[in-house]
């Protein structure tokens, strides 16, 4: 295993700490995105029951 002086592993740290960041950030876009998905399944689901009513 190659050994890695500080200089040459900080540079290397902070990119993986940007791909986390990245990878977090787009995470939660998903959840955000699934999250007003099923607030609007649910909004239609009681239009499709105040429907059915009628």
């Amino acid at each position: 295993m190659k050994s890695y002086g500080k200089a040459e592993t900080e540079p290397k740290i902070a990119i993986e700490k940007d791909a986390i960041q990245s990878s977090d950030e787009s995470i939660q876009l998903y959840e955000d995105e699934q999250k007003n998905l099923q607030e609007k399944l649910k909004k239609l689901n009681e239009k499709q029951q105040d429907l059915a009513m009628k």
